[in-house]
């Protein structure tokens, strides 16, 4: 199954994986004061439009945010802190990314905290223990420390409408040195988001106040200057004096920063975008020593090439069955009434095949030959370009040779649409997908010094490796399907006519017409 969409046109999202025990899921809208503003026309805004506001007390804790010097648990998508609160203190973890449009949907966890400061040689048992526990290989606790450290000052409301509660209001009163700043939220813990919408709505028209995304953590670094970390790929840059051997390097470089930018991600799980994330990198790896094996040794070839195919295995088996449940969704909630039941232990059944390959990709992430992997690659990138010698025609200016390595792979795709749309076999169609991407890729890695007309280039052959591959998806669940069937009991005849009858719609639905396959290749192909 092809999952190769990384040009802004993504596959249907998937679910998020299933939170650990323990969890709790966050809804809330916030607002940052104006400095020297006050929270009572925000309150009486609330009010104005319905609800009323109870006092609660007050309360003060204070946060330090933990991670490591790499920030490992920013880049797989969570903020963990130890907040104190009178004489307790508790570890507490929440998403970073909202998983909601119109308010902030966070996922939360929280548990005792460890004796002493970190960094720390283990957990005791509890939701953020489980929850880290896929970190392990990174090294993770013994490597935290404090990024950065808030005091708040919070006064406390109940958010009602009539006698019925809905949540909570609170003023917030921030410290994060050397400034401070007002933060109100309005939590949602009873009720529908409407309410949190019609709360925005009131604020924003009275008080002209737009909802503020912003994390403490972020506030509390740009107060002291810093700020949360980026990809930083300026060092792979190309530039038109470029060798070819340079811009070998330069692709093996910023790609390999990509796969490992996004190995906490994929370890952690919560947001399962980074396996898609992480395998593009290998994939585009591994067809960069293809497109610019002039600009790289032969035993380095061999060397990548054997563990990036083995690393893309392991994800491509996740990121596969991550796209066949993203497809079952729909299938499921709008499809027919008699299909949804096979559907749905069918999905089931995929959820559990996912969930045992996942545990199988994190015992290859925590191997002795992934890590080998790593500091054999970075030392690699770290060297900077070889001498030319060790690629004979690696020293020609990529300017030169870039036109006609594009063109050898433009070629091969025509060739391969060619016999593609005589047959319109899957052998042939998937052969097409893939000199597609090969082509595309070849001139994505020469496009800087082209300009922005290589970058369109690129995008609309992007267009058709997206069609070819939502096909291949689709063939690749009907395939699963069909395996699935075979294990239904043939005593067990209405879950077979529910399975039969999906298996029809699919099969119509992946049908590719010669038509439109001319369509989407003309599109590719337009100047």
């Amino acid at each position: 199954m092809t999952t190769g969409r990384d040009n802004g046109a993504p596959a249907p999202a998937p679910e998020p994986e299933p939170a650990p025990s323990g969890a709790t899921v966050e809804r809330e809208i916030k607002f940052r004061l104006p400095e020297g503003g006050s929270a009572g026309p925000l309150r009486e805004a609330v009010e104005s439009a319905g609800f009323r506001l109870e006092p609660a007390g007050t309360l003060a804790h204070g946060d330090r945010y933990l991670d490591t010097e790499d920030w490992a648990l920013y880049r797989a998508g969570i903020a963990l802190r130890l907040r104190s609160e009178s004489e307790a203190v508790r570890l507490e973890a929440k998403t970073i990314a909202s998983a909601g449009c119109t308010a902030l949907e966070r996922t939360e966890w929280a548990q005792d905290a460890p004796a002493g400061d970190p960094p720390w040689t283990s957990l005791p048992p509890g939701p953020i223990a489980a929850l880290l526990q896929p970190l392990a290989g990174l090294h993770v606790l013994e490597r935290l420390a404090v990024r950065a450290g808030i005091h708040n000052d919070r006064e406390c409301f109940r958010w009602l409408r009539g006698e019925t509660l809905l949540g909570s209001l609170t003023v917030d009163r921030v410290s994060a040195p050397p400034s401070t700043f007002q933060e109100v939220e309005v939590e949602l813990e009873n009720g529908s988001e409407e309410a949190l919408g019609e709360v925005r709505r009131a604020v924003e028209e009275r008080l002209g106040l737009q909802q503020s995304v912003e994390t403490k953590l972020a506030a509390a670094l740009t107060a002291r200057g810093e700020r949360l970390p980026e990809r930083d790929e300026h060092a792979f840059a190309l530039h038109p004096a470029d060798r070819l051997l340079d811009v070998a390097h330069k692709t093996i470089g910023r790609h390999l920063g990509r796969l490992l930018w996004h190995e906490p991600g994929v370890r952690l799980g919560i947001d399962p975008e980074h396996v898609h994330d992480m395998r593009v990198a290998s994939r585009r790896l591994r067809v960069a020593l293809d497109v610019l094996q002039d600009g790289i040794s032969e035993a380095a070839r061999e060397e990548f090439a054997t563990h990036l195919r083995w690393i893309g295995r392991g994800l491509g088996r996740v990121r596969d069955l991550d796209v066949a449940m993203a497809r079952l969704g729909p299938l499921e909630a709008e499809g027919p009434r008699l299909e949804r039941p096979a559907i749905h232990v069918f999905a089931q059944s995929l959820a559990i095949r996912r969930a045992e390959r996942r545990l199988r990709l994190i015992e290859r992430l925590d191997s002795e030959r992934f890590v080998n992997f790593v500091v054999g690659a970075r030392a690699w990138v770290e060297a900077g370009p070889p001498p030319a010698t060790s690629a004979p025609n690696g020293g020609a200016p990529a300017y030169a040779v870039g036109a006609a390595v594009v063109a050898r792979f433009m070629e091969a795709m025509r060739e391969a649409y060619e016999a593609a749309e005589r047959s319109l076999s899957t052998a042939d169609l998937h052969a097409l997908r893939i000199a597609a991407k090969q082509a595309r890729y070849a001139i994505e890695f020469f496009a800087e010094p082209g300009g922005p007309a290589t970058t369109r280039r690129a995008r609309r052959l992007a267009g058709l490796q997206d069609y070819l591959g939502d096909h291949r998806d689709a063939e690749s669940l009907l395939r699963r399907m069909k395996r699935y069937v075979r294990t239904i009991p043939k005593k067990d005849r209405e879950l077979l006519m529910s399975a039969g009858s999906a298996m029809g719609h699919l099969e119509r639905s992946i049908r590719i017409r010669r038509a439109d396959l001319r369509v989407a290749w003309e599109r590719a192909m337009e100047e």
